[in-house]
């Protein structure tokens, strides 16, 4: 099959990535969730409310970049094959 069935048919995945074990990834991830958990049992629900409303704000972003970031590496590997191509 080719690449633009295997995406179409969402067998291919390009945001998803394997986190090691005892990466730099893993590492940061674990530290973000702890600190998560502690600073959750500290505030109170107004405040547990702002946060998950900070947190939701933050993913949404994360995403955004993700896409940014995707969507600049294909059209710079698009360039690059068409350069490739026309020599």
């Amino acid at each position: 099959m080719d690449i633009i069935k295997e995406i179409f048919y969402g067998n291919i995945h390009p945001f998803e990535r394997e986190i090691k074990p005892d990466s730099e990834l893993d590492t940061l991830s674990n530290l973000i969730q702890r600190h998560d958990e502690s600073l959750m049992k500290s505030l109170d629900e107004k405040q547990l409310e702002i946060f998950e409303k900070f947190k939701s704000a933050s993913m949404e972003l994360n995403c955004l970049n993700e896409y940014e970031g995707f969507s600049n590496g294909f059209r710079l590997a698009t360039k690059i094959l068409f350069d490739a191509l026309k020599n």
